[in-house]
């Protein structure tokens, strides 16, 4: 059972990126701008919801007043600790990213790509990681014949961990496609392990939609995100109880990266998300301990 704690990227963590913020022109202080108009201001659309908006800034309207914050950019979206949009470019994606801090693991959601590469060069210039991950896969089969005439699908999630990347250093990532390259998030931080992942852990969803009934029974369905959820069951050594429950205490208002195994998960348990509910048995030897995961939407 293991868990990455991401690093926020800031703007001013990110030294480039191919992906245009040209999504709508710039908020200028100026310009009035009729209801509905879209401007970008500190990588965010924002839409105008009353006519005659000027002098407004996006950034003060805390009441949204005068705007709405609609999201993120197509350059942001990657970084918005969200599932729901995408980042999404013809041929390749590119970010280069300067961590102020060290950090050892990257996880990567809703790709729709051929391959990720990193690359990562010390403050010295000196490169010290060059790696291409494809995402082409098969799913498992049991005959030959299957083996065959089973078609190829395209991992939409990646995981690296134990990688080395030092304070200061320059992380380029480039994921590439022969069509449109899309990523949903990209999560920079620390791997930690919390314990060792046991049998018996189980999936589930929570469907959002609304689902009402007229006096006749007739269905009526409002189609809303579904989320995944995990339990993980996994067990400690005695003495490990206090730095679990400190892990736990630190991330519990942060999306994080939940996850039992390393390497490609075919079980479909590795979350990037939430914590919902945490709890550890203490035991003679070993505690038990459950910790309930819900996927962003």
């Amino acid at each position: 059972m293991k868990i990455i704690e991401p690093y926020d990227v800031t703007p001013s963590m990110m030294l480039a990126s191919n992906v245009p913020e040209t999504d709508h022109p710039a908020w200028v202080s100026g310009t009035s701008y009729e209801n509905g108009a879209r401007v970008i201001r500190q990588n965010a659309i924002w839409e105008s919801i009353q006519a005659a908006n000027v002098g407004h800034d996006p950034l003060t309207d805390m009441v949204s007043e005068w705007w709405f914050r609609i999201g993120a950019t197509n350059r942001w979206r990657a970084f918005d600790n969200r599932l729901g949009g995408v980042t999404r470019q013809p041929g390749n994606i590119t970010y280069t990213i300067r961590p102020p801090r060290t950090l050892n693991s990257i996880a990567f959601f809703g790709l729709d790509a051929q391959s990720v590469r990193i690359r990562v060069t010390t403050p010295g210039a000196v490169l010290i990681y060059d790696q291409t991950f494809q995402l082409a896969s098969r799913d498992q089969v049991g005959t030959f014949w299957e083996y065959i005439y089973t078609p190829f699908t395209v991992r939409s999630d990646l995981i690296l961990t134990g990688l080395s990347l030092p304070s200061g250093s320059s992380i380029e990532i480039t994921v590439a496609s022969t069509g449109s390259a899309e990523v949903g998030e990209i999560m920079i931080g620390n791997q930690i392990d919390i314990g060792i992942s046991l049998m018996g852990s189980s999936l589930g969803i929570v469907d959002y939609s609304k689902k009402d009934r007229d006096e006749f029974g007739g269905v009526f369905i409002v189609p809303r995100p579904v989320s995944e959820t995990v339990r993980f069951r996994f067990s400690v050594p005695s003495g490990g109880e206090a730095r679990v429950q400190q892990i736990i205490r630190r991330i519990t208002s942060k999306i994080c990266v939940f996850y039992a195994i390393e390497g490609e998960d075919r079980f479909g348990m590795t979350i990037a998300g939430i914590l919902r509910d945490y709890d550890l048995t203490i035991g003679a030897g070993k505690s038990f301990g459950t910790i309930d995961a819900e996927s962003l939407v």
